[in-house]
């Protein structure tokens, strides 16, 4: 069986209300779709939005964790005022940060779970949100419009990236699964970009507890850095 997916490349900037109402009128018809997906460029449906407007990404947490969860490593944090947020782009609402997380595969070339144009990237960064009106990403994942993933593709170059040492350096002190160790704060920035234009949008799925949560995808068209050292010392046992 096959299935056609709206993924829409975000070009460039401008107040365009009825395309921001068919993306999020969407999620009723590919909520419920499958993710990841191979992210086909010469398919895609080209539109012009609002830039996203990023709020707090700078400002240095109260506290920061690293976790191992059996499943991927994953950053959380608490902060002393208003915790970052999105909004403008193709949301109706704001978007709170919730926590990061990271996918990779077993080599230095096959680690992304989303793909381009078939090709695949050694890591991938997934930034959770939910949607303000409901409080909590507990509260959101029950609504079909309730949470976005920002994600991060990495490429490979030949220099360590230097913003992830702090994480990369931690991994062995939280080998065992369901560990966590306190970082020393650092804005959230720190690894994210804030893009505003080009990037990919799409409605698909995650499955949490045998129940499948509709998610909008927002893809970065720019990779981030990593090193292959960097790739093989982020391999937990």
């Amino acid at each position: 069986m096959s299935l056609f997916y709206n993924c829409i490349y975000i070009d460039s900037h401008e107040d365009n209300k009825e395309t921001v109402r068919f993306i999020q009128n969407l999620a009723h018809t590919d909520g419920k779709l499958r993710s990841p997906i191979d992210l086909n460029i010469s398919y895609m449906k080209v539109v012009n939005l609002n830039p996203i407007q990023w709020v707090n990404y700078n400002v240095t947490p109260k506290k920061l964790k690293l976790s191992n969860t059996g499943y991927t490593v994953m950053l959380s944090a608490t902060w002393r005022e208003e915790e970052p947020y999105l909004y403008g782009g193709p949301f109706v609402s704001s978007y709170v940060f919730s926590q990061l997380h990271f996918h990779w595969g077993k080599t230095d070339m096959d680690g992304s779970e989303h793909h381009i144009d078939g090709g695949s990237m050694p890591m991938e960064l997934h930034a959770v949100h939910y949607k303000s009106d409901y409080g909590t990403q507990i509260a959101a994942l029950r609504q079909h419009d309730g949470v976005t993933i920002l994600v991060y593709l990495f490429q490979l170059q030949a220099a360590p990236n230097p913003l992830l040492d702090d994480i990369i350096n931690t991994l062995p002190f939280i080998q065992a699964a369901n560990s966590s160790i306190r970082l020393i704060p650092f804005p959230i920035i720190n690894i994210m970009r804030c893009f505003q234009r080009d990037y990919f949008v799409y409605w698909g799925s995650i499955t949490m507890t045998n129940i499948r949560n509709s998610v909008l995808w927002l893809i970065s068209r720019e990779p981030l850095g990593i090193s292959i050292e960097q790739v093989t010392y982020a391999m937990l046992e």
